[in-house]
């Protein structure tokens, strides 16, 4: 007999574990490469090597993985947080846009994780609306790179993420807001005292910003909102506010005001440091490629791994 739970609320239990994010690969037969988004890794045991992991019935992959007789596991950084979407995606070109090479196993392995392994199956259990594949590992690799983050349906970058909470500390006033992007939109909110425009934050009244009263803001908008990965860390001119910005998206507009790039009210906005940071976040947008600004609200830098030190607006 089993217990009725409401499975949208058990979802969310289960989400509160902290979990690293994977990509699984392998070949079909006909040696085309297959891999998808995963967060249900797990080691299994040091002697003999084991690693497991779970895979949806319903998945488009699930035929693939089912019958295959190798397969990889590639831990991503927490710069790879594209590239996690990527793979969870049904696009057809993951593996013509993401660099990869060749295990021994002949499973692709992708560039710039912080670790891999390479397996052979060992045992394979039907567990539910899940297969679970228990793979030994013949070969591995890893470096000194943090690993990514999902909890709560959301990234963590966990090295940003405490530069942050560091930068936080020296500051009386926080404010933690994100850039909320809805299909190519994004939300802006109607300051009431001075008539400007910013988005979405908590911090900007009495009570202090924290990510925790970001995320009931934005559960209040009924936006289906996610909150991504870091953005942006910026003191104001007058030292006494500390701001924090993340990514953000969101499933649908609901009844919150979204604007396409040209309609943003910009000589509106509330302050040069959040045009800046607009201004950047649209320009990155293009290439899918997103770099964290920390400084002033006139200079910094932004760090990504191309960017390294290079001095740029917010």
């Amino acid at each position: 007999m089993s217990t009725a739970f409401d499975l949208r609320e058990l979802r969310n239990a289960f989400g509160t574990f902290m979990t690293g994010v994977t990509i699984i690969t392998t070949r079909e037969k006909n040696g085309i490469p297959r891999g998808f988004t995963a967060n249900s890794f797990c080691s299994v045991s040091l002697d003999p090597p084991l690693v497991s992991v779970c895979i949806g019935k319903s998945a488009d992959s699930v035929e693939v993985f089912s019958a295959t007789e190798r397969f990889a596991i590639n831990i991503l950084a927490e710069n790879q947080i594209e590239t996690s979407g990527l793979f969870a995606s049904k696009r057809a070109d993951k593996f013509d846009i993401t660099p990869w090479k060749e295990s021994q196993g002949n499973c692709p392995i992708l560039d710039g994780t912080c670790a891999w392994f390479d397996c052979e199956v060992y045992q394979q259990v039907d567990a539910g609306d899940h297969i679970i594949l228990i793979g030994k590992v013949s070969a591995f690799d890893y470096n000194d790179q943090n690993g990514l983050g999902y909890v709560r349906g959301g990234y963590v970058t966990l090295g940003l993420e405490q530069a942050a909470v560091n930068a936080a500390g020296k500051s009386s006033g926080v404010v933690v807001g994100a850039l909320v992007d809805c299909n190519g939109k994004l939300l802006l909110e109607k300051n009431a005292d001075s008539g400007r425009y910013h988005p979405v934050a908590s911090g900007t009244k009495r009570e202090r910003g924290s990510i925790n009263h970001l995320a009931e803001r934005l559960e209040s908008l009924g936006i289906g909102a996610v909150v991504n990965s870091l953005y942006a860390v910026f003191d104001s001119d007058d030292k006494k506010h500390h701001n924090i910005y993340y990514r953000a998206t969101a499933e649908h507009e609901g009844d919150a005001t979204f604007y396409d790039r040209n309609e943003i009210p910009w000589d509106q906005l509330e302050s040069s440091a959040i045009r800046s940071m607009l201004e950047r976040y649209l320009k990155e947008t293009r290439s899918q490629r997103y770099g964290v600004y920390f400084g002033g609200e006139e200079t910094g830098v932004v760090e990504t791994p191309e960017m390294m030190n290079q001095k740029e607006g917010i």
